[in-house]
């Protein structure tokens, strides 16, 4: 992993073997970042986890073609990456929340710094209704 600070943006490039969740965690814990915008993500991966709708979580092993867009938030005082994806070979589309992604060849990530701090919190509506990751953006 690699990663370069602009005035504005933070570029990353991930490697193949890394994974995706934790690095863009790593990255924003040692550029001090509290909150970003995930403006773009594309690359290739070799293992994904998705949520494709509420509940349901699935496995994806060959190799697929990535594009995404997200935010970093801080839930319970950590970097919390939530980045939805499409993901697409011969076989199929998928289109989802990453759980998990590892790097097949690479994949670049564009992150634009919030001026403020965005957090999250565990809402018990959410769990109850099912939802994988029950955790609502704090707005004010």
């Amino acid at each position: 992993m690699k990663s370069v600070r602009t005035e504005n943006l933070i570029i990353i490039r991930l490697d193949e073997g890394e994974e995706v969740i934790s690095s863009l965690k790593a990255v924003a814990k040692d550029e001090r970042i509290n909150s970003a915008v995930i403006v773009s993500f594309v690359g290739a991966l070799k293992h994904s986890e998705l949520i494709v709708r509420k509940g349901v979580e699935k496995e994806i092993a060959p190799h697929v073609e990535a594009v995404g867009n997200g935010n970093l938030t801080i839930l319970n005082g950590e970097p919390f990456v939530h980045l939805h994806v499409a993901l697409g070979n011969d076989g199929g589309t998928w289109v989802g929340h990453l759980l998990k992604g590892v790097v097949d060849i690479f994949c670049e990530v564009a992150m634009l710094p919030m001026p403020f701090e965005a957090r999250r919190s565990y809402d018990s509506s959410l769990a109850e209704k099912g939802v994988t990751v029950p955790f609502r953006l704090e707005l004010g």
